[in-house]
């Protein structure tokens, strides 16, 4: 653009051309103050005709002005840059403090000379930089990364396994608390035994219930399937049984679940995959009902799942791992997990996963079915 009159607007310039021909230019990549001094004005806000340095502001007088066009907004304005003396005027408005940067800033040619600006000014804290703190430096605690795996093994009684391979324990710590409400509320029933028929069952509903054995054990109703059968599951032992409601009766107070939570817990065993198959489970199901149920072993939490903690179970006497025992019969697959302490672990379970196949034990009989047949034995790699 030729000579012209020169005079701001807001964070842009109106120029009047020798011929009378208006053209609004943008300055890119500023934020000037606000107009106002009210409330909403930046520190240091002045009146448009301020936001200019005195040796650039020239108004109803002839200058020669450059012109570095970009862009073009919804309005009709030009974006882009004035470059009056030689002198960038995004640049000089930022340097005097009457402009920051915007973010919009960094698509720009003219970016890190603004920067440099801009940091100079709110060092100096000129005008929008005058009331400017810089905010408080917050203490980062960094948690260093867990690189070794937590073993810390218990004494638990296992009660159930299930069908799914998953199974119940009960901490051999607070066993006798157990032994000693079952004897007072065997006692209590003995001497002021249930109405047949008086109780009637709820969902979810806690309730003491007539085992195969004769004897009476703390229940919790799960399914009422009809009048003559009602699910319940066995809130200390983890296994299940289908009665007739004349086999229940409502829980005594003084044996409910606020005097002694429910003392079988569900776990699942960590790092293998269990057959979907139906046969193949069973196979590993069985194994584990055999070694394992109603024996006392140690276990050791690895990590969370959706409904229960996966461990590693060990026998109590001979301290070997029970999960890896199935990986090297071949009755269950290796779940790779990628957590750093678990490398050591993974590893062995791998190698004997490996064992197995070349000696084609049970899963493995017919080879590596993993490429085919995948889904029916619920593989993942």
């Amino acid at each position: 653009m030729g000579a012209g009159a020169l005079a701001p607007v807001g964070n842009g310039q109106r120029s009047w051309s020798a011929n009378e021909l208006v053209a609004e230019t943008v300055q890119w990549g500023i934020w000037p103050p606000a107009i106002s001094a009210g409330p909403e004005a930046w520190p240091g806000g002045v009146a448009p005709l301020e936001c200019v340095p005195p040796h650039i502001l020239v108004t109803l007088s002839l200058l020669q002005v450059d012109v570095e066009v970009e862009s073009m907004d919804k309005a009709g304005n030009f974006i882009g840059w004035l470059h009056i003396d030689g002198v960038n005027l995004s640049v000089a408005l930022v340097e005097q403090g009457l402009s920051k940067v915007h973010s919009t800033a960094e698509r720009s040619n003219y970016c890190r000379p603004r920067r440099v600006a801009g940091a100079a000014a709110k060092q100096k804290k000129e005008k929008v930089w005058s009331q400017y703190e810089e905010p408080p430096v917050e203490d980062v605690v960094t948690t260093a990364e867990e690189k070794e795996r937590t073993a810390n093994y218990k004494p638990v009684f296992v009660t159930e396994v299930t069908d799914d391979l998953h199974f119940y324990v009960q901490d051999v710590e607070t066993g006798t608390q157990l032994e000693k409400l079952m004897e007072s509320m065997r006692g209590e029933i003995a001497a002021c035994p249930p109405v047949e028929g008086a109780y009637t069952p709820h969902r979810g509903d806690f309730c003491i219930a007539k085992f195969v054995d004769g004897e009476w054990y703390r229940a919790r109703v799960e399914k009422i399937e009809s009048s003559g059968k009602v699910h319940v599951f066995y809130i200390d032992y983890g296994n299940k049984e289908t009665l007739p409601p004349t086999r229940l009766a409502a829980l005594p107070q003084a044996f409910g679940t606020r005097v002694l939570p429910a003392q079988a817990t569900e776990y699942k065993f960590a790092f293998i995959q269990v057959p979907q198959d139906e046969e193949a489970r069973a196979d590993a199901v069985d194994s584990a009902v055999r070694d394992i149920q109603n024996m006392q072993c140690l276990l050791n939490v690895e990590y969370t799942g959706p409904s229960c903690a996966h461990v590693t179970l060990q026998f109590a006497d001979s301290k070997a791992d029970v999960g890896l025992g199935l990986v090297k019969t071949g009755l269950v697959m290796v779940e790779p997990r990628k957590e750093k302490q678990f490398q050591k672990v993974i590893t062995e379970y791998l190698n004997a996963q490996e064992a197995a196949k070349s000696a084609r034990l049970n899963l493995w009989r017919y080879g590596d079915f993993r490429a085919d047949d995948a889904d029916e034995f619920g593989y993942s790699r």
